[in-house]
């Protein structure tokens, strides 16, 4: 995915979506776990206007999970193995894609190039 907007505004926005996040939870005296929120909300969407999607949903899903584990007091007994499960349900995931991805890709002039894994050499075919 393409960057949506340039990186230097990209910081501005989540810098000033943090700030507005830190405000609220200083008015609302509600620091924990409502501070989850605050520091992840504004990584993502820096993330995502960076065009980085993948990186923008993991860091949603790491902090917005954080805070309903703090916010609904879920058991960790429960709670770790399904973590660890979609942890490697992920690696999984996302090695099997970039690997087909970078197996065979077409260079500028139409060209289907491998990519040898072992010495990282090309080959054009």
């Amino acid at each position: 995915m393409k960057p949506l907007i340039a990186k230097n505004k990209a910081k501005a926005l989540s810098s000033a979506l943090l700030l507005i996040g830190l405000a609220i939870i200083f008015f609302l005296e509600s620091w924990w776990p409502a501070i989850m929120l605050v520091i992840g909300i504004p990584l993502a969407l820096k993330q995502f206007l960076l065009g980085r999607l993948s990186d923008a949903f993991i860091t949603l899903f790491v902090f917005v999970g954080f805070f309903i584990i703090a916010q609904f007091n879920i058991s960790w007994k429960i709670l770790i193995p399904v973590l660890f499960i979609m942890a490697a349900v992920y690696i999984l995931c996302k090695e099997w894609v970039t690997s087909v991805s970078k197996e065979e890709s077409p260079d500028d002039d139409g060209n289907t190039i491998e990519i040898d894994d072992d010495d990282n050499e090309t080959y054009k075919k």
